[in-house]
């Protein structure tokens, strides 16, 4: 159990990092490596080769949420205030029927100071060399707690985790871009969320059960943008590790059970310079 914990921090570590120690790399023609959580799922799991179990799953009222959001918030989740923040909150996403790539970036997260399940959103989207900013709202809606019997029974007792309580939210999100912008609109839609408390009362995200509704992703937003006439809407969907779900989109999309790389055939759609690291949402002339 050991070792699968050791993986499970060393992943989780990893992948938050990645971005930040290429910041000096430059664009090749070598395969773009990507982490994602895939190891540490595999590890935590009793049997990869048996068929998912169904996650044992408690929705909470709507007094008991009400009481878990006023007591606790969720703004570091979605959003990290440290100075070192930076890449982590910039997501990638898949926009129109194509697919094609979009980013996101927050720039702040707060919870409302009325209204406890909802929080008010800053940031900008870079969809090719348009860079857009935009305000909004996640307000959520729901909470349930789960058991993942897909797990090693030990992993929720063991010192070095200390897992208390794991949960699945859901939420509604609409982010309005500046009206100002040409071709600008507003993203709605439903932004699912894994997390867990461990015994100390911290909270962080939970991207080890495969088969919850935000596909291990830590958070999936889903959904639609309009443009502000009404008269054309586009998918679109983000994630915090969107490489957890992102076969389920584009067939063979990533190729490697771990260390993946972006299959040739789909980097045209914006993926040919990923690890640019070019920062662009920082305030600027825009990105050529």
């Amino acid at each position: 159990m050991n070792h699968f914990l050791s993986l499970f921090f060393l992943v989780l570590v990893g992948f938050s990092c990645t971005r930040k120690a290429n910041d000096n790399s430059k664009p090749t023609a070598v395969p773009i490596k990507l982490i994602t959580h895939k190891e540490a799922i595999d590890s935590l799991r009793k049997d990869t080769t048996a068929p998912l179990q169904p996650l044992k799953i408690t929705e909470l009222s709507g007094e008991t949420a009400t009481t878990f959001f006023t007591d606790n918030d969720l703004s570091p989740l979605l959003f990290d205030a440290s100075p070192e923040g930076g890449y982590s909150n910039r997501f990638d996403g898949f926009y129109g029927d194509d697919h094609h790539r979009i980013e996101f970036y927050f720039s702040e997260v707060k919870r409302d100071s009325i209204q406890s399940n909802v929080y008010h959103v800053a940031g900008k989207d870079r969809f090719k060399k348009n860079i857009t900013p935009f305000t909004g709202t996640i307000t959520f809606t729901k909470l349930a707690t789960f058991s993942d019997p897909n797990l090693n029974d030990d992993l929720y007792q063991h010192e070095s985790f200390e897992l208390k309580e794991a949960y699945i939210s859901e939420a509604t999100f609409e982010l309005k871009e500046n009206t100002l912008t040409k071709g600008s609109g507003i993203f709605s839609g439903k932004m699912l969320m894994d997390f867990y408390k461990n015994q100390g009362g911290e909270i962080a995200l939970w991207y080890f059960s495969a088969n919850t509704p935000a596909q291990a992703s830590g958070f999936k937003f889903e959904g639609t943008w309009s443009n502000y006439k009404n008269t054309l809407t586009k998918p679109v969907v983000w994630a915090r590790d969107l490489f957890a779900f992102a076969n389920d989109i584009l067939t063979d999309f990533s190729i490697g059970e771990r260390e993946v790389e972006v299959n040739k055939k789909y980097r045209h759609l914006g993926w040919d310079n990923y690890w640019e690291n070019d920062e662009w949402w920082h305030d600027g002339p825009a990105i050529q």
